[in-house]
């Protein structure tokens, strides 16, 4: 077909697009002009918003999945920074304890100083139990702190024994558990009062005896010092009892006593002056 027979309306396609572009850069320009925002740039930006936002949330989605493994070497540094955190307000924990535990015992200590009649003294406890074969303790004061032979040391808690050498700066005391002390004792109850001599056998344990046979005693009672035997005076609490019997040949009524002090826990003592 020759070329020139072509129709001219081929170009049709072409023309409408120019005038289009001119109509509408003619709006936009008015638009502009005006101030007013260009209908097509805002029909564009409305088409392409949906996707736009989509893959957006796309993203973040698959960001907020995958953070976790760039940042899981920060995560374990920051959770073993933790774990020694931890560590250390747990040894400070516990030596607030101490603390407290300590403050605990010297308050209650000064409370049964200024509730005591007797001028007490207080010493530390430098050895205790030297010779196995003794129920014995060495203390920090002697006889220029005004220790004597036979001076009562005791605790809050009850009767610890007393001095049976003195030094000028240090006390040997013989504790109530040892095998060669002796404590005239009584029952606390009041319709009881039965006598007996408290006695050590190197134990944790103490013996009542000298009871007598129908001597009214039983097992929880509170036993202090009689004040018989002019070495220890009366009401000093010695123990509870733990178990009481009667000895088959003698007929004589004997009971097992848990001491008020514990002996192995002793930091300090209070002499009696």
């Amino acid at each position: 077909m020759d070329r020139g027979n072509r129709s001219p309306l081929r170009y049709t396609p072409v023309v409408l697009l120019v005038i289009l572009g001119m109509i509408l850069g003619s709006c936009h320009s008015r638009a502009t002009l005006r101030g007013n925002q260009d209908p097509a740039s805002s029909l564009a930006r409305t088409l392409s918003a949906p996707p736009t936002s989509f893959v957006g949330n796309i993203t973040h989605w698959v960001q907020d999945q995958t953070n976790w493994i760039f940042r899981g070497r920060q995560y374990a540094g920051e959770n073993q920074q933790l774990k020694e955190q931890v560590k250390q307000l747990e040894g400070e924990n516990a030596l607030l304890k101490d603390q407290s535990a300590r403050y605990e015992q010297l308050r209650a200590d000064l409370g049964f100083v200024k509730n005591h009649q007797p001028q007490l003294l207080a010493a530390d406890i430098l050895a205790r139990r030297i010779d196995s074969k003794f129920e014995t303790m060495l203390i920090a004061r002697g006889e220029r702190d005004g220790v004597k032979l036979d001076s009562i040391v005791v605790t809050r808690n009850g009767l610890v024994g007393r001095v049976f050498e003195a030094t000028a700066t240090t006390a040997s005391v013989l504790m109530i558990t040892d095998q060669k002390s002796g404590v005239g004792a009584r029952v606390l109850r009041a319709d009881s009062r039965a006598l007996g001599v408290c006695k050590g056998d190197n134990t944790n344990l103490l013996t009542l005896t000298y009871l007598d046979s129908d001597a009214n005693i039983r097992i929880g009672d509170e036993i202090i010092t009689s004040g018989l035997g002019g070495v220890f005076p009366s009401g000093i609490r010695l123990g509870t009892v733990k178990e009481v019997k009667v000895e088959p040949s003698s007929a004589i009524k004997t009971a097992k006593l848990v001491p008020f002090v514990n002996f192995d826990r002793l930091e300090e003592v209070y002499i009696r002056k």
